[in-house]
């Protein structure tokens, strides 16, 4: 598309990692590698960021008389097998549990080595339900654009959970007891907190980055909650804590982390409402105290996710669009009077494009020219050009909108490739302009881009103002 994007992906591709990491508490182990917390409980702490150190995913277990429980089985089958072995270097009684704190790659992809141990997966549903949803996806990525990695991945076969569990159960292991806990939707839809309470160790996954950014653009992640259950587990005042990424910690570092969730959202906030585009935020937004953090190409990432998940909220548009759940904004901005709202979707059909735009207007009717006008500011300010071929009518809202149509085709400063077909309507509801952009290609097949557009033309149809609330 013509529209520049940040591509969405809900579990970052990491491939490298360059800043150094944030040091814990005085009082954690500031180790990495396999790290003895009591006599019962052992971490394995990823050494670095990068693909062959497991992107900082850390792990480990807990040994009890009658068997072993795992907490996240890392990333590769070399990582799995080197968690395994450093089992075998502490005890030898059988694996018998493995617990996936959540469904990321990094956190689940060794599964098989346990599963071949005779280990029965554990996790919630949700976890479950995204493992399979989404890795087959990620291992093609792999193989498709990054043959160093896959090179590591390649002989993963996604191992699915044999058994899942409600907000809390208990595993005894002979004696020590390991409690598995769920406190809503956070990092993940799924995540699960393991807990040693005899020896206060929580091994808390993706609800903690230690030293690292966080990966805030999940489908099922809930911040308020996220930030709810961190309050919890420092409530319990354990004294370690394993975060699923950076060395063991405290309650020091779950504090800082609830920080960087609210400062990055109230940041995006005030971007959001003085409609500062979403590749400008990317670029500008900082997070003190996160600075030598690592994946800080996680930042971006998370900016964007930040966008995307408050956008609504905080402009409070008065319309609605049924929109298809492939369609994701890509950019807005501004108040329920005035502003922008950008929505975006890759099929394989090719690429789709809504964009709205409002404005308060004295005006009570819309003419030819009006449309045109609009087109033609847009194609002169822009990277594009933007060719009318004509002018229709279209279904907006049960009302036939006046629209202009044609194609596009970036100019040749821009440097990339595209064309494709647009419709371009405005329509006036109250005391209020609403302008509706649809943007349609399909690689260059104008008769895929034609078919597109009158998808996109069809969703407009059910473009409505909500009702007041009373």
């Amino acid at each position: 598309m013509f529209m520049k994007r940040i591509k969405a992906l809900i579990f970052p591709l990491i491939l490298v990692g360059t800043l150094v990491a944030a040091g814990c508490a005085k009082k954690s182990p500031d180790a990495t590698g396999l790290v003895k917390l009591t006599d019962r409980v052992y971490a394995m702490v990823a050494s670095g960021p990068t693909a062959a150190e497991g992107l900082g995913a850390n792990s480990g277990f807990v040994a009890g008389d009658d068997g072993v429980l795992v907490i996240d089985a890392r990333y590769t089958p070399q990582l799995a097998n080197d968690l395994l072995k450093a089992i075998r270097s502490v005890t030898s009684a059988p694996i018998r549990y493995v617990v996936n704190t959540h469904y990321h790659p990094d956190h689940s992809w060794g599964n098989m080595v346990f599963k071949a141990q005779g280990a029965v997966i554990v996790a919630r549903p949700e976890t479950r339900d995204a493992l399979l949803k989404y890795s087959p996806a990620y291992l093609e990525f792999y193989k498709e654009r990054s043959a160093d990695v896959y090179e590591l991945l390649r002989d993963v076969r996604i191992t699915a959970p044999d058994t899942t569990f409600g907000d809390e159960t208990e595993i005894d292991l002979g004696g020590v007891k390991v409690a598995l806990r769920y406190f809503g939707p956070a990092h993940t839809a799924g995540d699960c907190v393991v807990i040693v309470p005899k020896d206060k160790v929580a091994f808390v996954g993706g609800l903690l980055s230690n030293g690292y950014h966080p990966n805030m653009g999940d489908p099922g992640a809930d911040f308020d909650k996220w930030i709810a259950a961190r309050d919890r587990l420092r409530a319990s005042k354990f004294a370690y804590v394993v975060p699923g990424q950076g060395k063991v910690c405290g309650a020091a570092e779950l504090a800082a982390e609830s920080r960087y969730i609210a400062t990055i959202r109230n940041q995006c906030e005030q971007d959001i409402r003085k409609m500062v585009p979403l590749e400008q935020a990317v670029s500008t937004i900082v997070i003190p105290g996160a600075e030598t953090y690592l994946q800080p190409n996680l930042l971006p990432f998370n900016v964007q996710a930040v966008y995307r998940r408050e956008m609504m909220r905080v402009v409070q548009p008065d319309f609605a669009i049924d929109l298809p759940a492939e369609f994701q904004i890509a950019d807005g901005g501004g108040t329920a009077k005035l502003g922008f709202i950008r929505w975006a979707a890759e099929l394989k059909e090719g690429s789709l494009e809504i964009d709205t735009q409002w404005k308060v207007t004295s005006s009570r009717e819309v003419i030819v020219q009006d449309v045109a006008d609009v087109v033609a500011r847009y194609s002169k300010t822009g990277n594009v050009d933007m060719k009318i071929e004509g002018s229709k009518r279209i279904d907006v809202g049960g009302e036939k909108a006046i629209a202009s149509y044609g194609s596009w085709a970036l100019k040749s400063a821009a440097g990339i490739p595209g064309r494709g077909v647009w419709t371009w309507t405005l329509v006036i509801r109250g005391d209020k302009i609403y302008s509706i952009r649809l943007v349609a290609d399909a690689g260059g097949d104008r008769k895929g881009a034609l078919e597109n557009l009158a998808y996109l033309e069809k969703l407009a149809s059910t473009f409505r103002i909500k009702p007041r609330a009373s």
